[in-house]
């Protein structure tokens, strides 16, 4: 079946951006968040293209299995641990680490007797999980009783990602908790680890850093240079046309023209994950030329000017995000939301494309590991 439309994943580009990140953390552990099927990119192609990741942190049971049944000896740490009181027996069995984060999970903790390893939650104001500094010092006392294993404390800032906002607040309350207890934490997100040193801890649990979505766009000033767009969305242009002054296009009417223009047809659209709320002006890439989206984004289609680009026509390709050129962040910025969003709303009947070694890319100084063939399943 013919398909207009597909996503690319660079596995080079995901092994460049840990390796990086690594290189800049040689303290700490990096553990990349594969939530959310890999944040879009594909739960085992992501883990399988990074054998040498100091572990994986995620949601589901499930998942956590998959990666175990796939080979992953690394650690897997389950964010907000046990879903239901079963899933601490196989968390148990498969050597996972378990988040506590609840009283009614400490409840199923007490009654099932195995012996897990187990990170603590302390709220600091984000105010979903976690047990306040002065019940969390009595939690972990608890579960020590219980003969597990206390890995460290653990926290998720409410505003890492807003350097309007200090984290002075919640790292006072956090290090109550961690001052009186003496243990090992992980703090920091993507936001925490580039804006805050201090935060960094035993361990960093890095999501969007990886895939290359910056916390603080469209600000760059603390972004890591140096690391490269993991996923590319691309479709072909399926139609031109002709569109005359004061002709509209697509639905509602939504654009239209002040001057003849040459319209593009290009095959994606909310359909295949590309978002509605895109507005009129938002760039895609032709030949690596900047062209301006028109009108509504359709189910299945979109329109672009291509009054300056004569040359181009049905069947040649048109890159919707992921170029160094035309960064995720931006699309995701002109639309009001984050790329994390648009990446994890493509859709499963976009072909996926593996770029496993990619000779355009350079590797870094000392990068010796040859990249890995990954199983083709997002």
């Amino acid at each position: 079946m013919t398909r207009t439309a597909y996503a690319e994943i660079n596995l080079h580009a995901l092994r460049h951006n840990y390796a990086l990140a690594k290189r800049q953390l040689p303290h700490t552990h990096v553990w990349a968040v594969v939530k959310s099927n890999g944040y879009g990119h594909g739960l085992l192609r992501v883990a399988q293209a990074l054998p040498e990741a100091d572990g994986f942190a995620l949601i589901n049971l499930e998942d956590a299995l998959a990666l175990r049944h796939a080979g992953i000896q690394s650690r897997i740490l389950l964010l907000e641990g046990a879903i239901e009181a079963r899933e601490l027996e196989e968390a148990a069995a498969w050597q996972l680490d378990v988040v506590l984060r609840s009283e009614h999970q400490l409840q199923w903790l007490r009654a099932c007797g195995q012996r897990l390893r187990v990170w603590v939650k302390v709220n600091t104001g984000m105010n979903r999980f976690g047990f306040v500094p002065e019940r969390a010092i009595e939690v972990v006392n608890e579960v020590r009783a219980l003969g597990c294993e206390v890995a460290g404390l653990m926290t998720h800032f409410a505003c890492a990602d807003d350097l309007a906002i200090k984290l002075d607040a919640p790292w006072q309350r956090f290090m109550q908790a961690v001052d009186a207890t003496g243990l090992p934490f992980t703090a920091a997100n993507s936001a925490a680890t580039l804006r805050a040193g201090f935060t960094h801890g035993a361990a960093v649990r890095l999501g969007g850093l990886l895939y290359n979505n910056n916390p603080f766009y469209p600000d760059t000033s603390l972004w890591l240079q140096g690391l490269r767009p993991v996923m590319r969305f691309a479709a072909r242009i399926v139609h031109t046309s002709e569109l005359q002054a004061g002709e509209s296009i697509g639905y509602g009417a939504a654009y239209t023209a002040e001057r003849p223009m040459r319209i593009g047809i290009v095959g994606a659209g909310y359909g295949d994950g590309y978002p509605r709320a895109a507005p009129s002006g938002t760039p895609v890439l032709v030949n690596g030329c900047r062209v301006p989206l028109l009108g509504r984004v359709a189910m299945n289609v979109l329109a672009i000017d291509l009054s300056q680009h004569p040359q181009v026509d049905i069947g040649d390709e048109v890159t919707l995000w992921g170029d160094p050129a035309l960064p995720c962040d931006e699309i995701a910025w002109r639309c009001g939301t984050i790329s994390e969003e648009l990446q994890c709303a493509l859709t499963s009947r976009l072909p996926i494309r593996q770029i496993v070694a990619d000779k355009t890319l350079s590797p870094l100084p000392d990068e010796q590991t040859p990249p890995v063939e990954c199983a083709a399943y997002l």
